[in-house]
């Protein structure tokens, strides 16, 4: 059991008021981040608990079950903006997996793309943003036992962790995306504003008041600028390298991944 799991039984029943309680779904390793919310902010208690609904963080009820700020997990391809009642910030865009039982031939491959699947047997499909964990632990179960494969998220499917089932990244899948929610209500609480600065990689010496703006003005010129410059040099190389790609010979770009695939 990882430390994020070891909640504080005083504030599973409501949003902390001297402290923070942070849900996640499945998938999410929040050790780090409260890591260093304790060595910042150590006067300030922070615990974690895995959400049971994995709808929350998705519907404005984020605040209202024992939860501060919410890790939720959406398709990556869903509006950013977030619906009426909650503030978000969208993260990382997750890999899919395809799970399948540990001496399945498909455990040759590095990675998978759906061009491999061709002809396989599947379970029903498991939407991990409505499902719960149990459900999809049963789906598991199935896969263990060879009834057919199932795709997950791959931080899903690893943190399943079992012996008995291989994971394999797929490639060109349908992808999902991790975010951070909390209550509209809760807007400008400088609890859950330094935690979600953590979590998007900000340091402790940022600030988040004005003299923030303009560093990250200067720095989105400097960005343009330097992106200005390599295109101007990529342009002026391009002839050449054209020329001396279209001379070269060799394998097709499909075939070299096929290779690279089932190099074990």
């Amino acid at each position: 059991m990882n430390s994020g799991d070891r909640a504080d039984a005083g504030h599973a029943g409501g949003p902390t008021r001297h402290g923070l309680a942070i849900g996640y779904v499945p998938g999410v390793q929040p050790d780090k981040w409260l890591t260093r919310w304790r060595e910042r902010r150590p006067d300030v208690p922070v615990t974690a608990r895995r959400v049971g609904d994995p709808r929350t963080g998705l519907a404005h009820t984020a605040g209202e079950n024992g939860f501060d700020v919410v890790f939720f997990r959406e398709p990556a391809d869903a509006p950013r903006s977030a619906p009426e009642g909650l503030l978000r910030v969208p993260l990382y865009t997750e890999t899919m997996a395809v799970l399948a039982e540990k001496e399945h031939e498909l455990g040759a491959f590095d990675t998978l793309v759906p061009g491999d699947l061709e002809g396989e047997t599947w379970l029903d499909p498991v939407d991990t943003l409505v499902a719960t964990p149990d459900e999809v632990a049963s789906a598991v179960d199935l896969v263990a036992a060879n009834v057919g494969l199932l795709v997950l998220p791959l931080p899903y499917a690893r943190s399943l962790s079992r012996r008995d089932v291989v994971i394999r990244p797929l490639e060109g899948a349908p992808a999902t995306r991790m975010g951070v929610a909390w209550s509209s209500r809760r807007e400008g609480d400088e609890l859950i504003d330094e935690f979600v600065g953590i979590v998007r990689g900000r340091s402790a010496a940022s600030s988040r008041g004005g003299s923030d703006t303009p560093r990250e003005k200067r720095s989105a010129r400097e960005k343009s600028m330097a992106k200005a410059r390599t295109r101007a040099e990529r342009s002026s190389k391009a002839g050449g390298e054209n020329r001396g790609r279209s001379a070269q010979g060799g394998r097709s770009a499909q075939g070299g991944r096929s290779a690279g695939r089932r190099a074990r």
